[in-house]
């Protein structure tokens, strides 16, 4: 499995963050480009599902998620359900600081092919989705200070 993790520190509480991750569309406008979500349940914290659609070394996939565990302004995590092509799971934790939030984004996922593909995967897969990782926090910062 392919883990990548990215952090930022953002100024803003950990409840003004913990929101912005659960709301779906502030997530698409900072995903914009790598993956759009929508619930696909009415369920708040475990068992809530969504579906996704989203791009990562040039092709395009679509996955459904459900959440594994939510702890309330700290922590949401998600595994891939269903038919899905490839196992994911990821989540984000929060932790209070002197200046607002670190935000941690962590995903784990296991691609579907041989070994050529795990090699691709190593070579253009994985750079674009941390490059896609990084730009999200970006954006998440940038509307949550603004």
């Amino acid at each position: 499995m392919a883990k990548l993790t990215k952090s930022v520190e953002i100024e803003a509480s950990p409840e003004k963050v913990w929101a912005f991750v659960n709301d779906p569309k502030k997530m698409n406008d900072a995903m914009k480009g790598w993956a759009e979500g929508e619930h696909t349940s009415k369920v708040v914290g475990v068992g809530a599902t969504m579906h996704y659609v989203g791009v990562a070394g040039g092709s395009q996939a679509e996955w459904d998620m459900e959440v594994a565990e939510f702890v309330k302004d700290k922590k949401v995590a998600m595994r891939t359900i269903g038919a899905s092509k490839f196992k994911m799971t990821n989540s984000w934790v929060l932790e209070p600081t002197t200046k607002g939030t670190k935000s941690t984004f962590s995903m784990e996922y296991e691609v579907p092919y041989s070994v050529l593909g795990k090699l691709v995967d190593k070579l253009k897969v994985s750079k674009d989705m941390e490059k896609s990782m990084s730009k999200m926090l970006e954006n998440m910062k940038k509307a949550l200070e603004a």
